[in-house]
């Protein structure tokens, strides 16, 4: 069985060993760690996709889409907005929505329908309420919900949770030792 064996770079080096994991800390990027995974004899990496590769993904899908965020002073400019659908638009003054009292609110645009949804309105923001105020509320108060809360935590499996534990070092450890990787599958 192979071992699966862990190492901390700064960069990925020329010669890799096989069923390994890199984990490289690249120096421009003081608070990242790229992962790359080896195939069985080290020929070759594969590296796990980063933030780079997930900003350029998430930018090509709301290209694609025609999607978007767009900010607009009020209801006349978004009406006077070409419109496509999932187009959403924060309104900065939506008063003259007649369901708006004040303030901005966010719509999106739905084609099947061709109108816009108000997804949120502004004013409500700063909404404080109190437990009497809630209706359809427990019938219990909020000191004996949190009781019941705090007195709720139990484990079926608690002779195992009582194995974890660190060394002199404050490393992990399971009944005493350090925890162990194993490779269960090499299909690369």
């Amino acid at each position: 069985m192979a071992v699966m064996k862990f190492h901390k770079v700064t960069a990925l080096p020329g010669t890799l060993e096989g069923h390994s994991v890199y984990l490289v800390a690249p120096a421009g990027k003081p608070n990242y760690v790229e992962l790359y995974a080896t195939n069985a004899d080290g020929t070759s990496a594969r590296r796990i996709l980063n933030d780079v590769d997930i900003q350029a993904m998430i930018d090509a899908s709301i290209a694609a889409s025609g999607a978007g965020v767009e900010i607009v002073a009020d209801i006349a400019a978004r009406d006077a907005l070409t419109t496509a659908n999932g187009k959403y638009v924060l309104v900065l003054d939506a008063s003259a929505d007649p369901t708006v009292n004040s303030g901005a609110a966010s719509y999106v645009w739905r084609s099947a329908t061709s109108t816009w949804i108000k997804l949120t309105e502004y004013e409500s923001m700063d909404l404080s309420l109190t437990w009497a105020a809630i209706s359809g509320k427990p019938t219990s108060s909020p000191a004996a919900i949190d009781a019941a809360v705090a007195n709720s935590h139990t484990h079926a499996n608690m002779t195992e949770l009582n194995k974890i534990g660190e060394d002199g070092n404050g490393d992990f450890t399971y009944n005493g030792q350090p925890p162990r990787a194993r490779l269960e599958t090499a299909g690369w």
